[in-house]
């Protein structure tokens, strides 16, 4: 009896988790709110209605940070946008994508595409397609 408390207190606390982070998602998608520089995990939460603990815990039950969270919203958005940003500066192209530098745009998409930020904009001017 024991062990089936547990394993439905589980899957409860699966959804809950997995329910705050669709909403968290919807929200920074629907305002762009990962265009902020200065986002916070407590800001996003007030918005969908929870508090900042609950939205870190599922979070880490995805086993994300918030950083890294937004960071895939904003490589997301450059992607999406790279053909606007060809005549930019790296800096630039960061800021405006939510980044704080460049250094952390070309982690980020070195991690989620094996692919640096100078290597992507060198394939995009030759009109290639990086991803």
């Amino acid at each position: 009896m024991l062990l089936f408390g547990r394993l439905r207190k589980k899957r409860m606390k699966r959804k809950y988790n997995a329910a705050i982070l669709f909403k968290a998602s919807g929200v920074i998608l629907d305002k762009e709110l990962y265009l902020k520089r200065s986002l916070r995990c407590s800001e996003v939460a007030k918005l969908i209605c929870t508090n900042r603990t609950y939205l870190w815990e599922a979070l880490h039950w995805r086993g994300l940070g918030f950083q890294d969270y937004l960071s895939k919203f904003r490589v997301r958005h450059f992607i999406q946008n790279a053909p606007q940003y060809r005549s930019m500066e790296k800096e630039e192209i960061a800021e405006r994508c939510g980044f704080n530098d460049a250094k952390t745009l070309d982690k980020y998409l070195r991690q989620m595409f094996s692919i640096s930020l100078s290597e992507y904009l060198k394939m995009m001017s030759r009109g290639e397609n990086p991803t």
